[in-house]
């Protein structure tokens, strides 16, 4: 029985499915494995980059690049002090609400800590970046505003998500989330939610792509042209007043070849951006009121049962065609619905755990499909499962009906009915099993393989799936065999004075027969269509007219040609009317 059209193993296959998944519960459900950050990251590059082209009227930022670097003649690192005060003033005066930096100033620097301080205190809207034991030099630090953590966990190596509480004693709060309470204070809008706040923190909205910030290099805001500012990603040169009442980030860049301080940010696929846009992605985010909601495990649990039922009657539809297309659509939609899911209401159901169970669920219907297919073949046509795979290539190619020209033996047992009821049971069953695994024998000795057995009639087919070389000659071949096995067992239960079987009766015809699998939805099988069915049949009962143990059809004996030891054993015997098949010369064997 195959898979489709059985409820009963269909609901086998979800029940195991839902056990692995519980089985396996940390790696599908509730966490963050390396597939479902991939999920992640391409739900938040395919949104990005669906979003119309804006730019954020709240955050710039300000690269100190290698860029800056060479146009200012002066190499990264303590040298570079000597540019913060008029930067910082070049910004306080374009109106900026905070400058903030995601750089840290723990080392003292005698000759420019103190001009470096009175520019900061003058400005009154510095806010710097410290990490841990890194604490910020302490006259430095007095000029500030504020201090926050330049870290963001990392989470599978990309920052994603913020956590208010440090984890540790002292430290302090995120950098992103000290700017954004700021600006909230300083422009009055409503503080920061409780989710941004919490120790179980938030994920950072990527739904924008990089290009949203405003970003311009450091030495042109230093020293701006005609009063102007090019931003670094759109070449667009903007006025100084791009900065007004803006958190301005400034974050260090050494460029794309560089891994310093560089990421792959979930809505860049691969592309690597300076740290400092992770900082205002989170800002953006908390500013926005727009914390991304990461499904909880019972959801994904949920979904992927859900996911899994419509699988399965995907996997009922009895049309192949119609299968395939609903099953590489199915997934896609899915995802697609994710990406809607997301871009609306910022919802991240986990997508793993589905495609997990969506490439599970068709590995193991395959697998099942396969063994319940070979168990059919084997026990409707009796041929080794081995050859399955070539008929099920070919049943494929041509929608699950295969047509191909075989030889058909139909053998019956004479006058079974008043020896059955003469004789015991037990010598019939002793007799009949002996007689069939002989008949059997001689069948699959020339390469056919039983059919089926109707009572003690034997149905044989030589060819397909099995060799399709000189099938009339095999067959007949088979047939004189199975007369010469007869006469060897009648004899044997003779002299062991046991009843015995003593005649049959045997027809042959080849032709072209359909070989499908037929049934319904409680219970199918494989089984063979055509005339040749019905020539073999007619034919086998025309022995008991004749009085011939073996008649071959016209077509079968045309394929004795060449083989006098074969067609020489056999004369024509009669034309006979077959219905459905018009006038037909009958071949009966001369013994």
């Amino acid at each position: 029985m195959s898979i489709q059209g059985s409820p009963r193993r269909a609901a086998l296959l979800l029940a195991g499915l839902l056990v692995g998944a519980v089985a396996f519960n940390g790696p599908l459900f509730g966490t963050e494995n390396f597939l479902e950050r991939w999920f992640i990251d391409l739900r938040f590059f395919i949104v990005s980059h669906l979003r119309p082209d804006e730019v954020s009227d709240r955050i710039s930022i300000v690269l100190m690049d290698s860029a800056s670097e060479k146009s200012l003649g002066v190499p990264f690192g303590l040298p570079w002090r000597q540019f913060y005060p008029p930067f910082a003033a070049s910004l306080d005066r374009a109106g900026a609400s905070l400058i903030v930096f995601d750089a840290m100033f723990y080392e003292r620097d005698a000759a420019r800590d103190p001009a470096l301080a009175r520019a900061f205190a003058a400005a009154g809207n510095v806010i710097a970046a410290e990490d841990g034991s890194l604490a910020t030099e302490p006259a430095i630090r007095a000029a500030l505003l504020g201090v926050g953590s330049i870290r963001i966990p990392p989470l599978g190596g990309e920052p994603r998500r913020i956590v208010a509480a440090a984890g540790t004693p002292g430290a302090s709060s995120p950098l992103a989330l000290v700017a954004a309470t700021e600006y909230t204070r300083r422009s009055g809008l409503a503080a920061p939610a409780a989710v941004y706040l919490s120790g179980a923190g938030f994920w950072i909205d990527y739904r924008e792509p990089m290009e949203y910030f405003p970003c311009f290099s450091f030495s042109e805001v230093l020293h701006p042209v005609n009063g102007r500012v090019r931003d670094v990603f759109t070449g667009i040169a903007y006025p100084l007043s791009i900065f007004a009442d803006r958190i301005v980030f400034v974050g260090r860049d050494e460029g794309e070849t560089s891994r310093n301080d560089r990421f792959a940010f979930p809505n860049s696929l691969g592309r690597t951006y300076p740290g400092v846009f992770g900082h205002a992605c989170a800002a953006e985010t908390i500013l926005a009121h727009r914390a991304v909601i990461r499904s909880p495990s019972w959801f994904d649990a949920v979904a992927t049962a859900l996911f899994l039922l419509l699988l399965i009657l995907t996997l009922e539809i009895r049309s192949r065609a119609v299968r395939i297309v609903t099953l590489a659509v199915f997934p896609v939609a899915v995802f697609v619905l994710f990406i809607v899911v997301l871009s609306r209401w910022g919802f991240l159901p986990g997508f793993a755990p589905l495609f997990a169970a969506f490439w599970a669920a068709l590995i193991l219907h395959w697998v099942l499909v396969r063994i319940s297919l070979s168990a059919s073949l084997s026990r409707a046509m009796g041929f080794d499962p081995a050859l399955m795979e070539a008929f099920r290539r070919e049943s494929d190619r041509s929608a699950g009906h295969v047509s191909k020209e075989v030889a058909i033996l139909i053998a019956d047992v004479r006058d079974y009915t008043r020896y059955v009821t003469n004789v015991d049971a037990e010598t019939v069953s002793r007799v009949m099993k002996e007689y069939m695994e002989a008949m059997e024998r001689r069948i699959t000795t020339e390469g056919g393989y039983i059919n089926k057995y109707v009572g003690d009639e034997i149905v044989a087919v030589f060819g397909f799936p099995l060799s399709g070389d000189q099938v009339g000659r095999r067959a007949v071949r088979a047939a004189l065999g199975m007369l010469d096995e007869l006469a060897l067992l009648v004899a044997s239960w003779k002299e062991q004075n046991c009843a015995a079987i003593e005649r049959i009766g045997i027809g042959i015809d080849v032709g072209t027969v359909t070989f499908a699998e037929v049934g319904g939805r409680t219970r199918s099988q494989f089984d063979i269509i055509g005339n040749c069915i019905n020539g073999a049949s007619r034919i086998e009962h025309l022995t008991k007219e004749m009085k011939r143990p073996l008649l071959i059809s016209r077509e079968a004996y045309g394929t004795l040609e060449g083989e006098d030891s074969l067609a020489g054993v056999f004369e024509l015997g009669r034309r006979e009317a077959i219905r459905g098949q018009g006038m037909r010369e009958i071949f009966a064997l001369m013994r």
